[in-house]
């Protein structure tokens, strides 16, 4: 984590809960790994929400819609654990082997992996000085300036106002902040609509 800290600021905390060690690995016995993440770092929201950390009760909570719910059939047999979201909603997560990391997109609802990444590589490595900008910071600055906004909730998302689904355009005045539990169930709810229309 130093060098992604030594880049982005911290900006505030969600309050984390107060889990201990034996607990988590009972329930997440493969991802031991990441307690320490979490413990420490969960809650903590870097440049005004260009990139959150997820708490405990995050963690638990996305790790269960994106791999039970949202991506059930095309994650089947992968143990993943979500650990993290950028400012457009994107969810970042972690397999037990600790050397792939997939993130999956509301916008489009797809996802993309990172294959061997560590959590430490992810941070040090991909989110710093990666060959790819998978959090846009750039774009987040100039969209949060249109929006005439300060920082993002930790609750809280940036995503397009007409989906891409329905022939929005992915450009800035199409962008509001929305709940980013609300975002992803309109996005999922609107994507199986148009799966189910015949061709």
């Amino acid at each position: 984590m130093k060098k992604f800290l030594e880049k982005y600021s911290h900006s505030y905390s969600e309050p984390n809960q107060n889990i201990n060690k034996e607990t988590f690995q009972h329930k997440y016995h493969a991802f031991s790994f990441i307690y320490d993440l979490i413990y420490q770092y969960g809650g903590d929201v870097f440049d005004n929400g260009l990139f959150k950390i997820h708490t405990f009760a995050y963690l638990e909570k996305w790790t269960n819609l994106i791999t039970n719910h949202y991506f059930k059939k095309e994650i089947e047999g992968q143990e993943l654990i979500c650990f993290a979201s950028n400012w457009q909603g994107c969810m970042y997560c972690v397999n037990s082997a600790n050397n792939l990391i997939t993130y999956f997109d509301p916008a489009t609802c797809d996802f993309f992996s990172a294959d061997n990444t560590s959590i430490t590589n992810f941070f040090d490595n991909v989110l710093v000085d990666g060959e790819f900008d998978i959090i846009f910071e750039d774009y987040f600055k100039e969209v949060m300036g249109y929006l005439n906004s300060s920082k993002l909730n930790y609750d809280e998302s940036i995503g397009h106002k007409i989906f891409l689904h329905l022939g929005g355009e992915d450009d800035i005045e199409n962008l509001a902040i929305i709940n980013t539990e609300v975002l992803w169930d309109l996005h999922i709810q609107v994507a199986e609509r148009i799966n189910d229309l015949p061709d």
